[in-house]
Parts: C-alpha cells; structure tokens; sequence
C-alpha cells in the first residue's frame, strides 16, 4: 500500500510539472531558460569564485539544467538551456 502511494504521488507530481511548463509560448520558454542560467551562474560564482575569470576568458560556454525521474523500470528525463558563442572581443586562451 505504502509503495503505491509513493508511485501515485511521484506520478502526479511529473504530470503537474509537465504540465505547469506545457502551456508557456516559446519566448516564455526561453524567458525561464534564461533565467535559470544567470542562476546558476550566480550559484557557481558563489561556491567556486575564480570560474566567472574563466568564464569570461572563454571561447564561449552553456549551462544546462536537466531532471530525471527513476521509479523502478521508469525512467524520464528532460531538461534545458542555453549556449553562449564566442564574443569577437573575447580572446580565448
């Protein structure tokens, strides 16, 4: 009983999410993109100071989020982001 209540709620729990994001327009989509990665490159700066030099000595880079679910045989992911190219003034090293 207990295991079925778990699966019942770990299902509509990936139903909501699916569904929460379903309706948004592309730019909604990329709206959230974007601001998950300034995110979690605030994040990152924070835990690991000398990545922003790195970064910005980059040819370019991309942050990603992605969630995966594993119940049992079940297995789902999914997941975002974005790639930012080289900037002309940039000069990788």
């Amino acid at each position: 009983m207990r295991l079925r209540t778990i699966a019942s709620s770990l299902a509509v729990i990936l139903l909501a999410t699916g569904l929460a994001g379903a309706g948004d327009t592309p730019d909604q989509k990329r709206e959230k993109t974007r601001k998950m990665a300034a995110q979690t490159l605030k994040e990152l700066y924070k835990l690991e100071p000398p990545s922003k030099g790195a970064i910005q000595n980059s040819a370019g880079y991309a942050v990603f989020n992605n969630m995966g679910t594993n119940l049992f045989l079940l297995s789902t992911a999914r997941g975002a982001g974005i790639a930012v190219p080289p900037i002309p003034s940039r000069k990788p090293s």
